[in-house]
Formats: structure tokens, sequence, C-alpha cells
């Protein structure tokens, strides 16, 4: 995941562009963003939220609505909101091959959605945390909202 201490990219207009770090350009192109853009989807989020917030946060949240974006990985997650459950466990659940659900589970697990451990043998998944139960809930109660 993206470096969290990176400083925010130039909300100052009076400041030439060129004075933002370079990092954060790299953050604003690999999102598809001019550095105009990056400053503006910066400010806006670091408003909505009521904290700071830089480039490489927006990078690392877009990456996971991204991971859950995905049907087959959204089911490997509400699975793991359940109960911890093993790569099999989740494999047979949602009719995956073991290679595909583990290929899943490492994306999920690099980005924090999901956390392992290991148990004998066994490695359970389990949600990393609160807030990812939290988006998911929100989500459906959004679509099922009238």
């Amino acid at each position: 995941m993206s470096d969290s201490k990176a400083t925010p990219l130039n909300s100052d207009p009076a400041k030439p562009a060129s004075d933002v770090d370079c990092r954060e350009c790299d953050t604003a192109a690999r999102l598809g963003l001019s550095t105009e853009q990056g400053v503006a989807v910066t400010r806006d989020a670091s408003r909505a939220v009521g904290a700071e917030l830089s480039l490489p946060h927006i990078e690392a949240a877009a990456k996971i609505f991204s991971l859950l974006g995905d049907a087959g990985r959204l089911q490997l997650v509400l699975r793991c909101m359940e109960r911890p459950q093993t790569v099999s466990e989740l494999a047979d659940a949602t009719n995956m091959s073991q290679s595909l659900c583990s290929h899943h589970l490492r994306h999920l697990r690099d980005q924090r959605i999901l956390a392992s451990e290991r148990n004998g043998r066994h490695i359970f998944y389990r949600i990393d945390d609160e807030h990812i139960s939290r988006v998911v809930r929100d989500v459906f109660a959004h679509v099922t909202h009238d």
C-alpha cells in the first residue's frame, strides 16, 4: 500500500505546479489525473472526511473500491464477515479454484481488507477490521434503501 504519510499535493494556487512533490505527480499519473485534478480531488476528499489527505490516500481508497467492485472478491469478503475461513472453505463456497481464490485473497490481504492467521496447517482469513465491515454493510444498506 502507498505511504500514508506522503505530503499532499500543492493546494496553494500561488505556488507553481512544478514545486509539487514528484511522488504525488507519479500517483496522479497512476490514477489518470492531471496535477490540477490531483490537487482538486485531494482538496475535496480532505474536506469531505475532515482530515488532511494525500494522493496516496486517494489511491489506496480507489484500490479498495476496485477490489470490492469484483463480485467474486466481494463474495470472499462477505464469507469472511461471517467467520474466519480457510482457502479451501472459501473456494468451495464460491465455486472458485483454490488457485484463483488464493490469488484474490492475496490482493485483499495486501490492501488490508482481509487478514490471515495460521492455525496449525491451516490459514484462516477474516475481515481485517470493522471499517471494512461497515463499508460493505453501508453499501448494501444504500442499494436496498428506497
